[in-house]
Protein backbone atom coordinates (compact mmCIF):
# COMPACT_ATOMS: atom_id res chain seq x y z
CA UNK A 1 0.00 0.00 0.00
CA UNK A 2 2.47 2.23 1.14
CA UNK A 3 4.57 1.82 -2.38
CA UNK A 4 1.03 2.32 -4.25
CA UNK A 5 0.95 6.02 -2.33
CA UNK A 6 4.81 6.56 -3.75
CA UNK A 7 3.56 5.78 -6.94
CA UNK A 8 0.65 8.21 -7.04
CA UNK A 9 3.14 10.78 -5.65
CA UNK A 10 5.30 10.94 -8.71
CA UNK A 11 2.34 10.51 -10.84
CA UNK A 12 0.63 13.45 -9.00
CA UNK A 13 4.24 15.40 -9.56
CA UNK A 14 4.43 14.38 -13.60
CA UNK A 15 1.14 14.55 -15.11
CA UNK A 16 0.54 18.03 -14.06
CA UNK A 17 4.26 18.99 -15.73
CA UNK A 18 2.88 17.17 -19.01
CA UNK A 19 -0.07 18.77 -19.21
CA UNK A 20 1.58 22.27 -18.65
CA UNK A 21 4.61 22.07 -20.66
CA UNK A 22 3.93 19.37 -23.09
CA UNK A 23 6.05 18.99 -26.06
CA UNK A 24 8.61 21.93 -26.31
CA UNK A 25 11.64 23.34 -27.41
CA UNK A 26 14.68 22.29 -24.84
CA UNK A 27 16.00 26.29 -24.50
CA UNK A 28 19.42 24.25 -24.23
CA UNK A 29 20.01 22.27 -26.41
CA UNK A 30 17.80 23.59 -29.32
CA UNK A 31 16.03 20.20 -29.21
CA UNK A 32 12.40 19.40 -29.66
CA UNK A 33 10.93 16.64 -26.35
CA UNK A 34 8.53 16.36 -24.17
CA UNK A 35 8.95 18.22 -20.56
CA UNK A 36 7.95 15.21 -17.88
CA UNK A 37 8.50 17.32 -15.22
CA UNK A 38 8.41 20.68 -13.35
CA UNK A 39 11.65 22.48 -12.05
CA UNK A 40 10.28 21.20 -8.32
CA UNK A 41 9.69 17.75 -8.95
CA UNK A 42 13.08 17.41 -10.79
CA UNK A 43 14.67 18.62 -7.11
CA UNK A 44 12.86 16.50 -5.06
CA UNK A 45 13.22 13.13 -7.51
CA UNK A 46 17.32 14.55 -7.49
CA UNK A 47 17.22 15.04 -3.84
CA UNK A 48 15.39 11.43 -3.40
CA UNK A 49 18.27 9.18 -5.54
CA UNK A 50 21.10 11.90 -4.23
CA UNK A 51 19.84 10.26 -0.61
CA UNK A 52 19.95 6.84 -2.38
CA UNK A 53 23.75 7.31 -3.55
CA UNK A 54 25.08 8.24 -0.15
CA UNK A 55 23.15 5.28 1.62
CA UNK A 56 23.92 2.92 -1.04
CA UNK A 57 26.84 3.91 -2.39
CA UNK A 58 28.75 5.89 0.34
CA UNK A 59 30.73 8.88 -0.23
CA UNK A 60 34.44 9.57 0.00
CA UNK A 61 35.17 11.04 3.28
CA UNK A 62 38.29 13.09 2.57
CA UNK A 63 37.30 17.07 2.93
CA UNK A 64 40.66 18.48 1.48
CA UNK A 65 39.89 16.18 -1.93
CA UNK A 66 36.23 16.48 -1.85
CA UNK A 67 36.39 20.34 -1.35
CA UNK A 68 38.93 20.62 -4.20
CA UNK A 69 36.20 18.88 -6.69
CA UNK A 70 33.65 21.19 -5.27
CA UNK A 71 35.39 23.90 -6.20
CA UNK A 72 35.76 23.22 -9.98
CA UNK A 73 32.58 22.24 -9.92
CA UNK A 74 31.49 25.36 -8.59
CA UNK A 75 33.40 27.93 -10.52
CA UNK A 76 32.00 25.74 -13.65
CA UNK A 77 28.73 26.03 -12.85
CA UNK A 78 28.40 29.69 -12.92
CA UNK A 79 28.79 29.81 -16.47
CA UNK A 80 25.83 26.87 -17.12
CA UNK A 81 23.39 27.65 -19.72
CA UNK A 82 20.65 25.88 -17.06
CA UNK A 83 20.92 27.52 -13.52
CA UNK A 84 17.07 26.78 -11.68
CA UNK A 85 19.42 24.22 -9.53
CA UNK A 86 21.89 24.12 -7.11
CA UNK A 87 24.23 22.33 -8.38
CA UNK A 88 26.36 20.19 -5.59
CA UNK A 89 29.11 17.83 -6.33
CA UNK A 90 30.90 14.98 -4.40
CA UNK A 91 33.15 11.34 -4.80
CA UNK A 92 31.18 8.71 -4.89
CA UNK A 93 33.20 5.65 -2.95
CA UNK A 94 33.15 3.79 -6.33
CA UNK A 95 36.16 1.82 -7.55
CA UNK A 96 35.33 1.60 -10.89
CA UNK A 97 35.83 5.25 -12.77
CA UNK A 98 33.09 6.46 -13.61
CA UNK A 99 30.56 10.00 -12.99
CA UNK A 100 26.74 10.62 -13.39
CA UNK A 101 24.74 13.54 -12.97
CA UNK A 102 21.02 13.23 -10.88
CA UNK A 103 17.98 15.70 -11.58
CA UNK A 104 18.84 18.87 -9.49
CA UNK A 105 22.00 19.41 -9.84
CA UNK A 106 23.83 16.50 -8.21
CA UNK A 107 27.35 15.38 -9.99
CA UNK A 108 29.31 12.60 -8.98
CA UNK A 109 33.23 11.45 -9.80
CA UNK A 110 34.12 8.32 -8.63
CA UNK A 111 37.70 8.18 -6.68
CA UNK A 112 38.46 5.04 -9.29
CA UNK A 113 38.09 8.06 -11.97
CA UNK A 114 40.38 10.07 -9.88
CA UNK A 115 42.74 7.46 -10.38
CA UNK A 116 42.90 8.06 -14.26
CA UNK A 117 43.23 11.72 -14.44
CA UNK A 118 46.46 13.79 -15.40
CA UNK A 119 45.22 17.36 -14.80
CA UNK A 120 43.07 19.78 -13.77
CA UNK A 121 41.58 20.08 -17.61
CA UNK A 122 40.28 16.83 -17.60
CA UNK A 123 38.53 16.66 -14.39
CA UNK A 124 36.89 20.14 -15.59
CA UNK A 125 35.82 18.02 -18.68
CA UNK A 126 34.42 15.52 -17.15
CA UNK A 127 32.56 17.52 -14.28
CA UNK A 128 31.54 20.33 -17.00
CA UNK A 129 30.43 17.10 -19.17
CA UNK A 130 28.26 16.13 -16.17
CA UNK A 131 27.21 19.64 -15.60
CA UNK A 132 25.76 19.17 -19.64
CA UNK A 133 23.88 16.46 -18.93
CA UNK A 134 21.84 18.60 -16.05
CA UNK A 135 21.66 21.75 -18.55
CA UNK A 136 19.97 19.42 -20.88
CA UNK A 137 17.94 17.56 -18.53
CA UNK A 138 18.71 14.09 -19.57
CA UNK A 139 18.34 12.87 -16.01
CA UNK A 140 15.71 14.10 -15.59
CA UNK A 141 14.47 12.09 -18.98
CA UNK A 142 16.38 9.19 -17.92
CA UNK A 143 14.59 8.75 -14.19
CA UNK A 144 11.28 9.86 -14.91
CA UNK A 145 10.84 7.42 -18.04
CA UNK A 146 12.02 4.29 -16.31
CA UNK A 147 10.87 2.53 -13.30
CA UNK A 148 12.97 1.91 -10.22
CA UNK A 149 15.19 -1.57 -10.76
CA UNK A 150 17.87 -2.94 -9.34
CA UNK A 151 21.53 -2.09 -9.73
CA UNK A 152 23.77 -5.46 -10.51
CA UNK A 153 25.18 -6.31 -7.44
CA UNK A 154 26.56 -9.76 -8.20
CA UNK A 155 23.67 -11.79 -6.74
CA UNK A 156 21.79 -12.25 -9.38
CA UNK A 157 18.33 -12.26 -10.10
CA UNK A 158 17.97 -15.70 -10.34
CA UNK A 159 19.52 -16.76 -7.23
CA UNK A 160 17.52 -13.93 -4.91
CA UNK A 161 14.13 -15.60 -6.60
CA UNK A 162 14.82 -18.63 -4.61
CA UNK A 163 13.88 -16.46 -1.67
CA UNK A 164 10.48 -17.87 -0.59
CA UNK A 165 7.64 -15.03 -0.69
CA UNK A 166 7.42 -14.96 3.11
CA UNK A 167 10.92 -13.71 3.54
CA UNK A 168 11.56 -11.59 0.05
CA UNK A 169 10.35 -8.10 1.79
CA UNK A 170 12.51 -8.55 4.85
CA UNK A 171 15.08 -9.03 2.57
CA UNK A 172 14.23 -7.19 -0.43
CA UNK A 173 17.20 -4.81 0.07
CA UNK A 174 19.21 -7.90 -1.75
CA UNK A 175 17.25 -6.42 -4.89
CA UNK A 176 17.16 -3.02 -4.61
CA UNK A 177 20.26 -1.12 -4.43
CA UNK A 178 20.02 1.42 -6.53
CA UNK A 179 17.92 3.15 -9.05
CA UNK A 180 20.58 1.50 -12.44
CA UNK A 181 19.09 4.01 -14.81
CA UNK A 182 21.39 6.40 -12.87
CA UNK A 183 24.32 4.32 -14.27
CA UNK A 184 22.83 3.29 -17.97
CA UNK A 185 23.91 4.76 -21.13
CA UNK A 186 23.49 7.82 -22.51
CA UNK A 187 22.18 8.30 -26.61
CA UNK A 188 24.99 9.43 -28.74
CA UNK A 189 23.53 12.41 -29.64
CA UNK A 190 22.96 13.14 -25.49
CA UNK A 191 26.52 12.57 -25.31
CA UNK A 192 27.31 14.48 -27.69
CA UNK A 193 25.15 17.82 -26.31
CA UNK A 194 26.72 17.30 -23.18
CA UNK A 195 29.90 17.31 -24.21
CA UNK A 196 29.42 20.70 -26.45
CA UNK A 197 27.98 22.12 -23.45
CA UNK A 198 30.96 21.15 -20.73
CA UNK A 199 33.63 22.25 -23.32
CA UNK A 200 31.39 26.08 -23.62
CA UNK A 201 31.47 26.05 -19.69
CA UNK A 202 35.34 24.46 -19.32
CA UNK A 203 36.67 27.66 -21.62
CA UNK A 204 34.76 30.21 -20.09
CA UNK A 205 35.40 29.40 -16.61
CA UNK A 206 39.54 29.31 -17.46
CA UNK A 207 40.44 25.61 -18.59
CA UNK A 208 41.31 24.05 -22.12
CA UNK A 209 38.67 22.38 -23.74
CA UNK A 210 40.76 19.88 -24.64
CA UNK A 211 40.87 18.02 -21.17
CA UNK A 212 37.77 15.83 -21.98
CA UNK A 213 39.50 14.76 -25.23
CA UNK A 214 42.63 13.41 -23.53
CA UNK A 215 40.85 11.43 -21.02
CA UNK A 216 38.39 9.75 -23.20
CA UNK A 217 41.32 8.93 -24.63
CA UNK A 218 43.25 7.58 -21.48
CA UNK A 219 39.78 5.79 -20.66
CA UNK A 220 39.60 4.30 -24.08
CA UNK A 221 43.34 2.68 -22.93
CA UNK A 222 41.89 1.61 -19.77
CA UNK A 223 38.96 -0.42 -21.23
CA UNK A 224 40.93 -2.09 -23.71
CA UNK A 225 43.42 -3.75 -21.31
CA UNK A 226 40.64 -4.54 -18.75
CA UNK A 227 38.54 -6.07 -21.25
CA UNK A 228 34.71 -7.14 -21.21
CA UNK A 229 35.52 -8.03 -17.87
CA UNK A 230 35.56 -4.68 -16.82
CA UNK A 231 31.99 -4.14 -15.35
CA UNK A 232 30.60 -0.67 -14.59
CA UNK A 233 32.45 2.46 -16.03
CA UNK A 234 32.67 6.17 -17.55
CA UNK A 235 33.12 4.53 -21.35
CA UNK A 236 30.18 1.95 -20.55
CA UNK A 237 27.80 4.46 -19.39
CA UNK A 238 28.60 6.97 -21.59
CA UNK A 239 29.27 5.23 -24.53
CA UNK A 240 32.59 6.02 -26.45
CA UNK A 241 33.00 6.38 -30.16
CA UNK A 242 36.02 7.60 -32.07
CA UNK A 243 33.60 10.05 -33.43
CA UNK A 244 33.02 11.37 -30.09
CA UNK A 245 36.48 11.47 -29.50
CA UNK A 246 37.23 13.76 -33.01
CA UNK A 247 34.55 15.98 -32.33
CA UNK A 248 35.53 16.88 -29.04
CA UNK A 249 39.02 17.58 -30.46
CA UNK A 250 37.55 19.58 -33.22
CA UNK A 251 35.69 21.59 -30.99
CA UNK A 252 38.45 21.99 -28.70
CA UNK A 253 40.37 23.61 -31.34
CA UNK A 254 37.85 25.86 -32.47
CA UNK A 255 36.47 27.52 -28.90
CA UNK A 256 40.76 27.59 -28.18
CA UNK A 257 40.73 30.16 -31.56
CA UNK A 258 37.55 31.94 -30.67
CA UNK A 259 39.18 32.72 -27.56
CA UNK A 260 42.89 32.91 -27.78
CA UNK A 261 42.71 36.65 -27.16
CA UNK A 262 40.99 35.98 -23.67
CA UNK A 263 42.69 36.18 -20.56
CA UNK A 264 42.33 32.40 -19.03
CA UNK A 265 41.38 31.91 -15.55
CA UNK A 266 45.04 29.80 -14.01
CA UNK A 267 44.01 26.62 -12.80
CA UNK A 268 43.87 26.48 -8.83
CA UNK A 269 46.42 23.70 -8.64
CA UNK A 270 49.35 25.65 -9.99
CA UNK A 271 51.57 23.24 -10.81
CA UNK A 272 51.34 19.57 -11.88
CA UNK A 273 52.85 18.77 -8.30
CA UNK A 274 50.10 20.86 -6.66
CA UNK A 275 47.56 18.75 -8.81
CA UNK A 276 49.23 15.26 -8.12
CA UNK A 277 49.11 16.24 -4.38
CA UNK A 278 45.86 16.64 -4.28
CA UNK A 279 44.89 12.49 -5.35
CA UNK A 280 48.18 11.73 -3.26
CA UNK A 281 46.84 8.92 -0.38
CA UNK A 282 43.33 7.93 -2.32
CA UNK A 283 42.05 4.92 -1.68
CA UNK A 284 42.03 2.50 -4.63
CA UNK A 285 40.01 -0.45 -5.45
CA UNK A 286 38.44 -2.29 -2.54
CA UNK A 287 37.85 0.59 0.70
CA UNK A 288 39.24 -2.18 3.41
CA UNK A 289 37.43 -0.17 5.97
CA UNK A 290 33.98 -1.69 3.97
CA UNK A 291 36.04 -5.17 4.34
CA UNK A 292 37.64 -7.82 2.39
CA UNK A 293 37.71 -10.62 0.91
CA UNK A 294 40.91 -12.85 0.86
CA UNK A 295 40.18 -16.00 -0.74
CA UNK A 296 36.38 -17.09 0.67
CA UNK A 297 37.22 -15.72 4.24
CA UNK A 298 35.29 -11.93 4.80
CA UNK A 299 37.28 -9.55 6.98
CA UNK A 300 35.65 -6.49 8.36
CA UNK A 301 38.56 -4.31 10.27
CA UNK A 302 36.00 -1.73 11.02
CA UNK A 303 33.15 -4.12 12.74
CA UNK A 304 35.58 -6.95 13.54
CA UNK A 305 34.61 -9.64 12.76
CA UNK A 306 35.65 -12.47 10.30
CA UNK A 307 33.46 -15.69 8.52
CA UNK A 308 34.63 -17.84 5.84
CA UNK A 309 32.38 -18.73 2.78
CA UNK A 310 31.96 -22.28 1.04
CA UNK A 311 34.89 -22.84 -1.60
CA UNK A 312 33.81 -21.81 -4.70
CA UNK A 313 31.00 -19.99 -4.60
CA UNK A 314 30.67 -16.44 -5.86
CA UNK A 315 30.92 -14.13 -3.44
CA UNK A 316 29.96 -10.46 -3.25
CA UNK A 317 30.68 -7.35 -0.88
CA UNK A 318 27.85 -4.76 -1.01
CA UNK A 319 27.31 -1.76 1.29
CA UNK A 320 24.19 -3.28 2.33
CA UNK A 321 25.19 -6.70 2.91
CA UNK A 322 27.97 -9.69 1.94
CA UNK A 323 27.00 -12.72 -0.03
CA UNK A 324 28.08 -16.01 -1.42
CA UNK A 325 26.16 -17.96 -4.30
CA UNK A 326 26.59 -21.70 -5.41
CA UNK A 327 27.74 -22.35 -9.24
CA UNK A 328 24.70 -23.41 -9.66
CA UNK A 329 22.43 -20.89 -8.12
CA UNK A 330 20.55 -22.53 -6.20
CA UNK A 331 22.12 -22.18 -2.47
CA UNK A 332 22.47 -18.49 -1.02
CA UNK A 333 24.21 -17.35 2.09
CA UNK A 334 23.36 -13.40 3.02
CA UNK A 335 25.09 -11.29 5.84
CA UNK A 336 23.27 -8.27 6.46
CA UNK A 337 23.69 -6.20 9.79
CA UNK A 338 19.75 -5.73 11.46
CA UNK A 339 19.86 -3.48 14.22
CA UNK A 340 21.85 -2.29 17.49
CA UNK A 341 21.12 -4.25 20.33
CA UNK A 342 22.46 -7.28 22.17
CA UNK A 343 19.65 -9.18 22.20
CA UNK A 344 19.51 -12.20 19.48
CA UNK A 345 15.91 -13.91 20.23
CA UNK A 346 14.21 -10.62 20.73
CA UNK A 347 15.84 -9.98 16.76
CA UNK A 348 14.79 -12.93 15.76
CA UNK A 349 11.10 -12.50 16.84
CA UNK A 350 11.57 -8.81 15.41
CA UNK A 351 12.55 -9.81 12.11
CA UNK A 352 9.68 -13.08 11.87
CA UNK A 353 6.67 -10.59 12.84
CA UNK A 354 7.86 -8.68 10.27
CA UNK A 355 7.97 -11.72 7.79
CA UNK A 356 4.70 -12.49 8.86
CA UNK A 357 6.46 -15.47 10.49
CA UNK A 358 5.55 -15.37 14.09
CA UNK A 359 4.55 -18.79 14.69
CA UNK A 360 8.36 -19.92 14.07
CA UNK A 361 10.53 -21.22 16.90
CA UNK A 362 13.09 -19.21 17.76
CA UNK A 363 16.18 -21.53 19.23
CA UNK A 364 18.99 -19.92 22.01
CA UNK A 365 22.57 -20.83 20.95
CA UNK A 366 26.05 -19.66 20.71
CA UNK A 367 28.27 -18.99 17.37
CA UNK A 368 31.40 -18.05 17.58
CA UNK A 369 31.34 -17.86 21.65
CA UNK A 370 28.64 -15.38 21.11
CA UNK A 371 25.31 -14.64 22.04
CA UNK A 372 23.14 -15.59 19.15
CA UNK A 373 19.86 -17.56 17.88
CA UNK A 374 18.34 -19.72 14.72
CA UNK A 375 14.85 -20.16 12.98
CA UNK A 376 14.06 -22.78 10.72
CA UNK A 377 11.91 -20.75 7.75
CA UNK A 378 11.41 -23.69 5.05
CA UNK A 379 8.70 -24.33 2.50
CA UNK A 380 7.79 -27.22 -0.07
CA UNK A 381 10.85 -26.18 -2.58
CA UNK A 382 13.18 -24.66 0.07
CA UNK A 383 15.15 -24.68 2.78
CA UNK A 384 16.04 -21.76 4.81
CA UNK A 385 17.98 -21.27 8.36
CA UNK A 386 17.91 -17.41 9.81
CA UNK A 387 20.54 -17.05 12.16
CA UNK A 388 21.29 -13.67 14.18
CA UNK A 389 24.32 -13.38 16.00
CA UNK A 390 25.07 -10.32 18.68
CA UNK A 391 27.84 -8.91 18.74
CA UNK A 392 29.16 -4.67 20.18
CA UNK A 393 25.80 -4.35 20.78
CA UNK A 394 24.77 -5.04 17.06
CA UNK A 395 22.69 -7.69 15.66
CA UNK A 396 24.07 -9.19 12.78
CA UNK A 397 21.63 -11.73 10.73
CA UNK A 398 22.66 -14.59 8.47
CA UNK A 399 20.17 -15.75 6.16
CA UNK A 400 20.60 -18.84 4.25
CA UNK A 401 18.41 -20.47 1.71
CA UNK A 402 19.05 -23.90 -0.84
CA UNK A 403 16.08 -25.18 -3.06
CA UNK A 404 15.38 -29.14 -3.06
CA UNK A 405 18.69 -29.44 -5.95
CA UNK A 406 20.62 -27.78 -3.69
CA UNK A 407 20.53 -29.78 -0.57
CA UNK A 408 24.26 -30.96 -0.62
CA UNK A 409 25.15 -27.35 0.58
CA UNK A 410 23.79 -27.92 4.25
CA UNK A 411 27.50 -29.01 5.57
CA UNK A 412 29.23 -26.14 4.09
CA UNK A 413 26.08 -23.47 4.91
CA UNK A 414 26.36 -24.68 8.70
CA UNK A 415 30.33 -24.39 8.64
CA UNK A 416 29.81 -20.57 7.38
CA UNK A 417 27.47 -19.82 9.97
CA UNK A 418 29.68 -21.24 12.74
CA UNK A 419 32.72 -19.25 11.42
CA UNK A 420 31.61 -15.82 12.63
CA UNK A 421 33.99 -14.71 15.03
CA UNK A 422 35.91 -11.85 16.38
CA UNK A 423 39.04 -10.86 14.52
CA UNK A 424 42.04 -11.83 16.07
CA UNK A 425 45.02 -9.96 15.85
CA UNK A 426 46.82 -12.02 12.92
CA UNK A 427 44.24 -11.76 10.65
CA UNK A 428 44.49 -7.91 11.25
CA UNK A 429 48.06 -7.98 9.72
CA UNK A 430 46.91 -9.62 6.92
CA UNK A 431 44.18 -6.54 5.68
CA UNK A 432 45.98 -4.36 3.27
CA UNK A 433 44.68 -1.28 1.69
CA UNK A 434 45.91 0.22 -1.98
CA UNK A 435 46.34 3.54 -2.33
CA UNK A 436 47.60 6.48 -4.71
CA UNK A 437 51.08 7.24 -4.12
CA UNK A 438 53.11 9.94 -5.93
CA UNK A 439 57.04 9.30 -6.73
CA UNK A 440 59.68 11.05 -8.40
CA UNK A 441 61.52 9.32 -11.18
CA UNK A 442 65.32 9.10 -11.95
CA UNK A 443 66.96 9.73 -15.01
CA UNK A 444 66.70 7.26 -17.60
CA UNK A 445 64.35 5.06 -15.89
CA UNK A 446 61.29 3.18 -17.09
CA UNK A 447 58.35 2.39 -15.71
CA UNK A 448 59.20 -1.27 -14.65
CA UNK A 449 62.09 0.00 -12.71
CA UNK A 450 60.82 2.62 -11.34
CA UNK A 451 57.74 0.08 -9.99
CA UNK A 452 59.97 -2.30 -9.19
CA UNK A 453 62.35 0.31 -6.95
CA UNK A 454 59.00 1.89 -4.91
CA UNK A 455 57.18 -1.87 -4.30
CA UNK A 456 53.83 -1.01 -6.20
CA UNK A 457 51.07 -3.60 -7.00
CA UNK A 458 50.85 -1.97 -10.77
CA UNK A 459 52.23 -3.45 -13.80
CA UNK A 460 53.39 -1.46 -16.31
CA UNK A 461 50.31 -0.94 -18.93
CA UNK A 462 47.99 -0.17 -16.07
CA UNK A 463 50.86 2.71 -15.29
CA UNK A 464 51.18 3.90 -18.16
CA UNK A 465 47.61 4.04 -18.89
CA UNK A 466 46.90 6.19 -15.31
CA UNK A 467 50.22 8.93 -16.51
CA UNK A 468 49.14 9.09 -19.99
CA UNK A 469 52.38 7.92 -21.19
CA UNK A 470 53.72 5.13 -23.61
CA UNK A 471 55.03 1.91 -23.03
CA UNK A 472 58.68 1.85 -22.60
CA UNK A 473 58.91 5.44 -22.15
CA UNK A 474 61.87 7.08 -20.59
CA UNK A 475 61.65 8.75 -17.83
CA UNK A 476 63.12 12.37 -17.13
CA UNK A 477 64.59 12.99 -13.69
CA UNK A 478 61.98 14.35 -11.24
CA UNK A 479 59.11 13.31 -13.90
CA UNK A 480 56.21 12.67 -11.37
CA UNK A 481 54.50 9.28 -11.45
CA UNK A 482 51.34 7.70 -9.72
CA UNK A 483 51.43 4.32 -8.74
CA UNK A 484 49.57 1.87 -6.37
CA UNK A 485 51.03 0.42 -3.22
CA UNK A 486 49.55 -1.87 -0.70
CA UNK A 487 50.00 -0.63 2.33
CA UNK A 488 48.74 -2.46 6.11
CA UNK A 489 45.51 -1.33 7.11
CA UNK A 490 44.98 1.40 9.41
Amino acid sequence: MQMIILILKKIILIVPAILIYGCAVNPVTGNREVVFMSIEGEKELGAENAKQVEEKMGLVDDPNLVSYIQSIGQRLAKYSPYRDVTYQFQVVDMDMPNAFALPGGYVYVSRGLLVLVNSEDELAGVIGHEIGHVAARHSVQRLTRAAPIGLVTGVTSAVVGIVSSSLANAVSGTGTVLNSVILAPYSREQENDADAIGQKMAIKAGWNPEGITRFLSTLDREMIRQGEESGISFLATHPFTPHRVKATAIRAGELNAENSSTLPVSAQAKKHQDFLDKLNGLIVGIDARQGVFLGQEFLHPTMDFGLVFPEDWKTTNQSQYVAAVSKQENALILLQLQSEGDDPVEAAHEFLNEAKLENKTVTKLRIGGLPASQASVNSYKQESTVSWIAYDNQIFRLTSMITNSGVKYRDAINKTISSFHQLTAKQKTKIQQQRLRIFSARAGENLPALLKRVGSDWDEESCAIANNLQLGAVLKKGQLIKVVNSEPFE
